[in-house]
């Protein structure tokens, strides 16, 4: 661009509203596509299992008081309300149960982006096609920072669902309302002071809250600068910008725009979660259930448990060593480790208050040892981050001990996926016919004139709800 006679570099923040706004997508590689539909259903699947929780119930009476009028509605319940309220508890209840998705930078992806689509997608009764354009550049834009953004972010206790959600949903949301690059801009420039989330609050459930807040400021932040509300041009890479104040000395804002859209974020990005509980813990699952499957393992007969990892163990999630809630007990390692060797399995029903309390629970969790391996404890977040590994040593009471180590967690593929979108579903009251239409609609996404025949699809007549 010219100022003043002479050549400008476009800051980040235009870069990335002039993806959002010119990016023209004909048709998608399979590699995209198939990642877009795949976060979505598990999105749309997870959604619904929330409602017949507690959290369910809380959000469904916190929306019916907000009112608003009838322009989207709640997955599950089909309450009636604004766009802006239905991202937001549509967000909540989607992360309600820690079984949603994570995308490579973006932290959850479903989260945010499904709800924020599919209630202004309702709304403008838009096309399949229009909500898989907007959910891919809100996933690139959330991505890319993410990616750049530099390893201590996390660590220092920012949610990067949440801090690089907020970017993501006021893409996504831009995209949708047509916003000029200026308004996108500024769109951007209003959700990097909506930008939160700390990791204090995994284990209750304002984790959850995170990327509905991040859905429903996402929406606002375009809404407002369609309107013309301004913020910093130059709010990302500016001074006391997004940079500055979430990044660190690894950042790289360069990247950010590196390559925009070439190939696509989105590209084998998802992974779709097997277990219902933090991605931190999904090493150590994916190493139980391998000694698993070459030895079963009877319970009472082990004497202590060994684990060495690359991290320092409070810093998982940030890991529960004492868990007292079901919550608590998705992201206590410990926990999680002791409820698979006790009942052989880990599933939706295994984060109940009394099953975190039981006394064998508790009694196996005083005797297992989690240890940061001693080649990694004086490294810095940024030298574990790509040398990640769980290794669990079983001590038997006859002296047995059975060994293993893994790098990387389980994540579900194919049919799998739709396995666990039928399970989630019926939990919620769906019939056979919706949850078939319902995969039939994402799988065919592109070919969906009006997203609302998925919402329809997706109101039950909500289950008994579990504790």
């Amino acid at each position: 661009m010219m100022f003043l006679g002479r050549e400008v570099n476009m800051s980040t923040t235009e870069k990335l509203a002039k993806f959002v706004v010119e990016s023209k997508f004909d048709s998608y590689p399979e590699e995209a596509s198939s990642q877009i539909k795949k976060s979505i259903l598990d999105g749309i699947g997870t959604c619904l299992e929330s409602t017949i929780r507690p959290i369910g119930r809380i959000i469904s009476e916190f929306t019916e008081e907000l009112g608003g009028n009838s322009d989207s509605r709640l997955l599950g319940s089909g309450i009636e309300t604004s766009a802006v309220n239905a991202a937001f508890a549509n967000g909540v209840l989607t992360h309600g149960a820690d079984y949603d998705d994570s995308g490579k930078g973006f932290g959850h992806t479903a989260c945010v982006l499904m709800p924020t689509v599919l209630a202004l997608g309702e709304q403008y009764k838009l096309s399949g096609k229009a909500i898989m354009d907007a959910f891919t550049v809100g996933f690139e834009v959330g991505s890319k920072v993410g990616l750049n953004i530099g390893a201590d972010h996390y660590e220092r206790g920012w949610h990067k669902t949440s801090t690089m959600g907020a970017l993501g949903g006021a893409a996504a949301a831009s995209r949708i309302l047509d916003l000029s690059v200026d308004e996108t801009r500024a769109a951007l420039g209003i959700a990097t002071s909506t930008a939160s989330g700390v990791r204090a609050n995994f284990g209750y459930m304002t984790k959850p809250y995170h990327p509905g807040n991040s859905a429903r400021g996402g929406i606002v932040s375009a809404m407002l600068a369609k309107k013309g509300f301004s913020a910093n041009p130059s709010s990302i890479e500016g001074r006391h910008g997004y940079f500055a104040v979430f990044g660190d000395q690894q950042a790289n804002l360069d990247g950010v725009t590196e390559n925009l859209g070439n190939p696509l974020a989105i590209c084998n990005a998802i992974r779709i979660k097997p277990w219902p509980c933090c991605a931190g813990t999904h090493a150590a699952l994916t190493c139980l259930e391998e000694i698993n499957a070459e030895t079963k393992i009877n319970p009472d007969d082990i004497a202590e448990v060994e684990v060495l990892i690359s991290q320092e163990p409070l810093e998982i999630a940030p890991n529960m060593w004492d868990p007292q809630t079901g919550f608590n007990g998705k992201f206590s390692l410990w926990y999680v480790i002791a409820a698979y060797l006790l009942d052989n399995k880990l599933d939706i029903n295994s984060f109940s208050d009394r099953k975190v309390l039981r006394s064998k629970a508790q009694d196996l969790i005083g005797r297992i040892n989690i240890k940061q391996h001693n080649d990694f404890a004086h490294l810095p977040p940024r030298a574990i981050e790509s040398a990640r590994f769980n290794e669990i040593s079983i001590k038997m009471n006859d002296g047995t001990v059975l060994s293993h180590r893994v790098e990387i967690g389980r994540h579900l593929e194919g049919e799998d996926v739709k396995t666990k979108f039928r399970d989630n579903a019926r939990l919620a009251g769906l019939s056979k016919s919706q949850i078939e239409r319902l995969i039939g609609l994402i799988d065919n996404l592109e070919d969906v004139e009006d997203v609302t025949s998925i919402v329809d699809a997706s109101i039950a007549n909500v289950a008994t709800g579990i504790d």
